[in-house]
């Protein structure tokens, strides 16, 4: 089987990232950090930390195209080069779970074990994440060593059960379920937004929220603007699932049309009638006669004649 690879270069200074063929994590928002190879990859870890690439249910799976996940890095760093191909990157959400031991002698305090347990959860999660403790089950009791097991099946909800042991032998535990809160300034609908529209900085407010609770991708204000694939009610929280990238051609917009006749250049203005991206076939109104001309949108922004009505 034969791969054809594409690369985005720039003249001027370029991060580099590579991308892992597949991602094993806990349900819930997935962040570009846990996609790349950090050993490929000069981008910052704070930077890809904090873009959300995706929400993945526990237990499902996602494969999510290399060219999206440029992008959101691009927007954030400028250029960007990077080996792009056809193979997804697979993602998949199943409990996650770790275990540690501590050493003959060392002992858990009601003071100590709250420390250590965060601790503990502090290295699965993003910088920033705190916990608050929803639930303990059981007490400590008297042990000279003791074990501690991280269950995590959804990032939001993480579980923790303390092994309490004299010697080899178990004497007792202690259940702890925390609620992980990660807080994040994203993007929610000032007003009514309707599919197709353009959404830029003055369409939204920016609400402090815990992303780690979502159901859905949120947006931040490097994200914008984008176009809106779905009709967002007033306060509703936008969801990159159901938004595009801005098109070359708005419309709307007055663009350049151009046919080429014998070697000679013919161009005129002409207002775009719908949204068009490089290589999309729209229709455009000729600002001189109201005639309306199919084109090619080309990646500068003009648009190539095909035919005329």
């Amino acid at each position: 089987m034969i791969f054809f690879f594409l690369f985005i270069v720039s003249t001027s200074y370029s991060y580099f990232v590579s991308f892992k063929s597949s991602v094993t994590t806990s349900g819930g928002p997935v962040t570009m950090l846990e996609l790349v190879e950090a050993s490929q990859t000069d981008v910052p870890k704070e930077v890809l930390e904090k873009i959300i690439v995706a929400y993945v249910p526990a237990n499902s799976s996602l494969s999510l195209n290399k060219r999206y996940l440029v992008n959101l890095v691009k927007k954030r760093v400028g250029n960007v080069e990077a080996q792009i191909d056809d193979i997804p990157i697979v993602i998949e959400a199943k409990p996650q779970e770790s275990a540690s031991q501590s050493a003959f002698g060392e002992v858990l305090t009601v003071e100590n074990m709250s420390l250590i347990v965060l601790n503990e959860l502090s290295k699965r999660y993003p910088e920033g994440t705190q916990f608050r403790l929803k639930n303990q089950v059981g007490q400590i009791i008297d042990h000279d060593n003791y074990s501690i097991f991280v269950q995590v099946s959804n990032k939001s909800s993480p579980y923790v059960r303390v092994t309490l042991k004299k010697g080899s032998r178990t004497v007792g535990y202690v259940s702890l379920m925390y609620e992980a809160i990660l807080l994040r300034k994203v993007a929610v609908a000032s007003r009514k937004i309707e599919r197709g529209e353009v959404i830029g900085a003055t369409d939204v407010v920016y609400n402090e929220v815990n992303v780690l609770a979502l159901n859905k991708v949120p947006i931040f204000e490097e994200d914008l603007p984008l176009l809106a694939d779905k009709v967002f009610t007033k306060g509703e929280i936008l969801d990159m699932r159901y938004t595009k990238d801005v098109p070359i051609v708005i419309k709307g917009q007055v663009v350049k049309a151009y046919s080429i006749v014998g070697g000679v250049t013919v161009s005129v203005l002409a207002q775009a009638l719908e949204h068009g991206y490089a290589g999309n076939v729209i229709s455009v109104k000729n600002l001189d006669n109201g005639s309306i001309i199919k084109g090619t949108v080309q990646q500068d922004g003009t648009v190539m004649v095909l035919e005329v009505k």
